[in-house]
């Protein structure tokens, strides 16, 4: 963080704590599975990890082609789900991973709470 210009370093900073704030939150719980997603400027990636840090699976939007990210974001959600089924895993919780709570991350939590699969 030496190396970063002064807005950035705040801008990291806030993302940190927000993300170990978030993690506090969730491990506290003790989830027996839980999805993690990681977005980026392109892309959205979910992970479904059980309690032993073991990945059950993964799905990335990379490539799907759709007309916005949005809509990637759902056929990504799509994906998971169908693994999520197949494994016949019933409550999962959601780990936002320090990312503010809208655009993509808002709507891959809406359709996930839609299919029943976060409690």
């Amino acid at each position: 963080m030496q190396n970063l210009k002064p807005t950035n370093k705040g801008k990291l900073a806030n993302f940190l704590r927000r993300k170990n704030r978030v993690n506090a939150i969730i491990k506290s719980q003790h989830p027996d599975f839980r999805i993690v997603i990681n977005r980026s400027n392109r892309y959205v990636k979910a992970q479904l990890i059980d309690k032993t840090w073991k990945i059950i699976g993964f799905v990335c939007d990379k490539e799907l082609k759709w007309e916005n990210k949005s809509q990637k974001a759902h056929a990504a959600w799509l994906e998971l789900a169908k693994t999520i089924k197949d494994k016949k895993i019933e409550k999962v919780v959601f780990d936002r991973n320090g990312f503010l709570y809208h655009g993509r991350v808002k709507s891959f939590v809406e359709w996930l709470r839609e299919g029943w699969i976060i409690l």
